[in-house]
């Protein structure tokens, strides 16, 4: 479009009420497009633009300016948006409230053309099935291409959001494959209700460029490019719950302990799911007292750990998991074998009972002897003396016992018992109101340790 033909157009946009305008109408590929609504007038209420045919809305800036003339005051106001078209397409009109009254913008043409340059450069690719189960993860494959002999100073992956969940599986790979470098990274999507699932895969190139203004200053920024892939995944329903194939099993590391010495039980699922959804799998064992920890989940792997405390012999009970398997096109469940676990009482050592022992007391001849008054006197000043150093003497505190671990068990029914016990056998560092708290529970109690 050459010079007279912009000023006609601009002359003709602002007969209107409303105004529009773009920073350009011919835009190469990957560049972005700032459109601009402005209007005067008291209120005005812009129109919410959340894509412009297909292109999502990357960022939106409001300003006002106030201008006086001859005693009148003017508010304008305008709205910006900035969107990135990866294809030709016109601008619709939009409306817009100006103190009450429906004004329209006029639509506006914009050409997108190819950068020859940039798409020799850089490729992006994004490999996924066109299906996929919702509750079941799918996964996406995102290759980024760049030729060998070009420069890049950054590189931004825009991941979307939906009603789907998406994350990362392993590390990212780096490799040559012929005249490019490759960086591939695996995603998994899941799909979170049914239907079709429509997302943008982004990727925001940086190339920093130098200007020199008119007074021969040089002038450092940076220019961004965008490669876009859209994607479309057709979601469908089978089962409300948990799918995919999936192994079971359940651990001990020992089957005989004495009372109260803790049993360490490992529970493990393996499957191709969406393991993450099972959350904290919990043992329920009557009359006894277990411990568990947030579950690891990680390479398709499920591992959840427990401790078991108990003074009487019991079983832990099978644990089922119930799924969708899509090898059998069926729902199964499958358990965990029953565990017994036998506990030996502890010898407790009965309390030494002192024995009477028969004293024959002698009656001695009273001696007759001088008592030295003097001799009284210095050893009541040094007892009194030594007396008040003693009281001066921090003496060192009670030690707790040496396998405190074992000698709180029996009392792990106490809320504050318990919470010890867990730092114990996590290897905390207990506090100075920790070690306070059990002298005094212990000698309350007066249980032998």
């Amino acid at each position: 479009m050459n010079g007279k033909l912009f000023i006609i157009l601009i002359f003709v946009i602002n007969l209107f009420a409303v105004s529009v305008n773009v920073d350009k109408q011919n835009v190469i590929k990957g560049d972005s497009v700032s459109f601009s609504i402005t209007a005067s007038g008291g209120n005005v209420v812009f129109p919410d633009i959340k894509k412009i045919d297909g292109n999502t809305i990357e960022a939106v800036s409001s300003s006002t300016n106030i201008v006086g003339v001859n005693g009148n005051y003017e508010r304008t106001l305008t709205k910006t948006y900035i969107f990135t078209p990866m294809h030709s397409l016109t601008i619709p009109s939009y409306k817009v409230l100006v103190d009450g009254k429906a004004e329209y913008t006029q639509p506006i043409r914009i050409n997108v053309l190819k950068d020859l340059k940039t798409d020799k450069s850089f490729k992006l690719e994004v490999n996924t099935s066109k299906t996929a189960i919702v509750g079941y993860p799918n996964k996406v494959i995102i290759k980024f291409y760049q030729k060998t002999n070009t420069k890049l100073n950054s590189v931004a992956l825009e991941m979307p959001k939906g009603d789907f969940t998406l994350k990362q599986i392993g590390k990212e790979k780096d490799y040559y494959e012929g005249i490019y470098h490759v960086v591939e990274i695996k995603y998994v999507i899941i799909p979170k209700k049914e239907g079709i699932i429509d997302f943008d895969v982004r990727l925001k190139l940086g190339f920093a460029t130098q200007t020199v203004d008119a007074f021969g200053f040089i002038t450092n920024s940076m220019r961004y490019k965008v490669l876009q892939k859209e994607i479309k995944i057709k979601a469908k329903k089978v089962y409300d719950g948990l799918i995919g194939d999936f192994n079971i099993s359940l651990n001990v590391d020992k089957t005989k302990v004495n009372a109260n010495t803790p049993v360490n039980a490992t529970l493990i699922i393996e499957g191709d799911g969406d393991l993450s959804s099972l959350g904290n799998i919990k043992l329920d064992i009557p009359n006894v007292t277990v411990y568990d920890n947030k579950p690891i989940i990680k390479d398709n792997k499920y591992i959840e750990k427990y401790v078991i405390v108990a003074d009487n012999n019991y079983t832990i009970p099978p644990l089922s998991l119930s799924f969708y398997s899509l090898k059998e096109k069926r729902v199964k469940t499958i358990s965990t074998k029953p565990i017994n676990i036998i506990v030996r009482a502890t010898h407790i050592q009965k309390p030494l009972i002192k024995k009477e022992v028969n004293t024959t007391i002698k009656t001695v001849e009273k001696i007759k002897y001088k008592i030295d008054y003097r001799f009284i006197a210095i050893a009541f000043i040094l007892g009194g003396i030594f007396g008040f150093l003693i009281s001066k003497i921090n003496l060192k505190k009670d030690k707790l016992p040496k396998n405190l671990y074992n000698s709180l068990l029996p009392y792990a029914d106490n809320p504050k018992i318990k919470e010890i016990l867990h730092k114990l056998y996590n290897k905390q560092k207990l506090s100075k109101e920790d070690r306070s708290f059990i002298k005094e529970f212990l000698n309350e109690n007066k249980r032998s340790y």
